[in-house]
């Protein structure tokens, strides 16, 4: 093509991956927020362990159920005002938090915050794979993903600047910000060429249904595009096990992120005695990690192919984690071997959103993007549950090392079930 962008979308595409990755740092932004503050929320509320949980428990339900909503709103009635709706659903519902006194409404908020924010992920890489071309699409949906690394890094320094002088309460106020980003995509973002003409052509097969002048082929070709979205994700026993297979991908990637994550601030701090400033800079170590890590990965995708390069990020993270908690055992090696934990553990997500658009047609791109990554993403939100409950009478740090037995499992499932995409032309 020789352009970096699809035919006809001229500047569209630069738009488009800012809209999503403001969008996706909007995500990391909001669900990391209450995990800063939960502290104080415990403090205040006089809540328990368990109605603490309950509040990451119930964003998690809420991503997972509005990953599948709004996924289909995009498919069925446009990704733009869709992406727009879902952002400005969690914005103000982080902002409203700072009124609330009463712990039932909290979690309810919870809730639909995580509706919003489910909806987010799957709607702006399907805009983003429908504007760039083939041989930028990784790259592109690996710019993407670094946006959620930019959200949590801001999540982490908020926190520490407002709490001090406004109170915790203060803090979501900073949740009303994604709001602008849903001004901007609706400002200057326009719907995908590819969405647009499916979504004509839909038009024009109505028409004609109603006026009782459709052919056989043209009756045909409509009930395919107008169909539930859903179904094009088990539309015949391969496509069928593609869906299953990648499923098991995003729901290995994000276990083996969350789990580690979630418990290695807590693990340095208990038996390493690590400070907070400490285990701070080990997050930003770790973030650099990921952040250089999902731009390689991009960039190989693009460059030698979808399968090769999951392949040597699973053998790398599966030997890495190994290494860092067999081997690593003083303050220091856990500190700077962050690094290289954050680039093979969380490098993987700069492909899904590529691979994923190239196996399904626009008529459920988002939806495919959504169910498949949502699922994923909500099966492995109990990944530190499972982490806890190994480490009963344990050891955290032994428990947590398993997860490198995860990995080998999304390579053969990869190996196995998922097609090389690398350069294809997406309808």
């Amino acid at each position: 093509m020789g352009k970096n962008h699809v035919e006809g979308e001229e500047g569209q595409h630069i738009k488009t991956l800012i809209g999503a990755v403001l969008g996706y740092a909007a995500d990391g932004l909001d669900v990391f927020l209450l995990s800063f503050v939960l502290i104080f929320i415990i403090k205040d509320f006089n809540l328990t362990t368990a109605q603490a949980g309950n509040l990451t428990l119930a964003t998690t339900i809420g991503m997972w159920v509005g990953s599948y909503i709004f996924g289909y709103l995009a498919d069925k009635y446009g990704r733009t005002k869709t992406l727009s709706l879902s952002i400005i659903l969690y914005a103000i519902g982080t902002g409203a938090i700072y009124f609330v006194n009463d712990y039932t409404v909290l979690l309810t908020l919870r809730f639909l915050i995580g509706l919003g924010i489910g909806g987010e992920f799957g709607i702006g890489m399907a805009m983003v794979t429908e504007t760039w071309a083939p041989k930028m699409r990784a790259r592109a949906t690996s710019w993407v993903s670094l946006g959620w690394q930019g959200g949590v890094l801001v999540a982490a320094i908020v926190p520490a600047t407002i709490v001090p002088f406004f109170g915790w309460r203060a803090v979501f106020l900073v949740g009303l910000i994604p709001a602008l980003v849903a001004i901007y995509v609706r400002m200057h973002l326009k719907e995908p060429i590819l969405w647009q003409k499916r979504r004509n052509r839909q038009i024009e097969l109505e028409t004609k249904k109603n006026n009782n002048c459709l052919s056989a082929e043209e009756e045909k070709e409509y009930y395919h595009i107008a169909g539930m979205p859903l179904k094009k994700l088990f539309s015949s026993t391969k496509v069928t096990i593609t869906t299953i297979g990648l499923t098991v991908m995003c729901l290995v990637q994000n276990f083996g992120y969350y789990a580690i994550f979630s418990w290695m601030p807590t693990v340095l701090s208990q038996k390493y005695g690590y400070s907070l400033a400490k285990t701070s800079g080990w997050m930003i170590i770790s973030i650099a990690g990921m952040i250089v890590g999902i731009t390689l990965f991009g960039i190989l995708a693009d460059k030698i192919g979808r399968k090769k390069t999951f392949a040597m990020w699973y053998v790398g993270g599966t030997i890495y984690c190994v290494l860092y908690f067999f081997l690593f055992t003083s303050q220091a090696s856990l500190l700077w071997g962050s690094f290289l934990l954050g680039f093979t553990v969380n490098g993987m997500m700069g492909g899904y959103g590529a691979v994923i658009a190239e196996n399904y047609p626009s008529e459920a791109r988002s939806t495919a993007e959504n169910l498949i990554f949502g699922t994923g993403r909500g099966l492995a939100g109990f990944g530190p549950s499972i982490i806890g409950y190994l480490a009963v009478g344990g050891n955290i740090l032994s428990a947590m090392s398993l997860v490198f037995v995860i990995y080998p499992v999304a390579l053969v499932c990869m190996l196995l079930m998922i097609p090389e995409t690398k350069g294809v032309d997406i309808e």
